[in-house]
């Protein structure tokens, strides 16, 4: 199948969907999706397709005659009317910026659960959700709609099975809880 086609297709389906009402926000995820891998597919299609430009005649140009140059030696002043200038000290380094890494990790994300890797997942099922995986993927899907970071925050606590201590920067609690700040960020 060519990517023409298969761009086609995608559009097709992503038509079909949108002619749908969804009942789910899982029918919006597809749909960007499929209009994810037509965008890809029409890239690669206009990449594939793109007809190599002519070569451009070659122009003939006789060999240009040497010019003679003269040179003309400067004059040096003798050392004692140099004058010496002084290396700039170096100080203490300039502030550092954020590294690339912190700047990621400050940076927004549209889904917990997009993030997570499959540890991710069975750590923090673990620690959330008494290892139970799927009530942990159903956790982060309803705050992924909640429209605050302190409603998402309010309804992690009457969710979660036991004590957490949030504060544990080395726990799995802490780490999950960075998600959903930056799900709000």
């Amino acid at each position: 199948m060519n990517f023409r086609t298969k761009a086609l297709n995608h559009i097709d389906a992503a038509k079909e969907a949108l002619l749908r009402k969804p009942a789910n926000p899982d029918a919006w995820k597809h749909l960007r999706n499929q209009l994810h891998c037509a965008l890809e597919a029409l890239t690669l299609a206009e990449h594939a397709i793109a007809e190599p430009a002519a070569p451009e005649p070659l122009e003939i140009h006789p060999e240009p005659k040497p010019q003679v140059t003269v040179e003309v030696a400067a004059q040096v002043p003798p050392e004692s009317e140099i004058k010496q200038i002084p290396d700039p000290e170096i100080g203490t380094e300039a502030e550092a910026g954020k590294s690339i890494a912190e700047a990621l990790s400050d940076q927004r994300i549209a889904s917990i659960q997009n993030t997570l890797s499959i540890n991710d997942r069975v750590r923090f099922a673990g620690d959330l959700c008494d290892g139970d995986v799927k009530a942990l993927l159903t956790l982060c899907s309803e705050l992924e709609q909640m429209s605050s970071y302190p409603s998402a925050m309010e309804h992690l606590n009457q969710r979660v099975s036991q004590t957490v201590d949030w504060d544990n920067e080395e726990g799995a609690a802490f780490d999950f809880l960075q998600r959903v700040r930056r799900l709000f960020a």
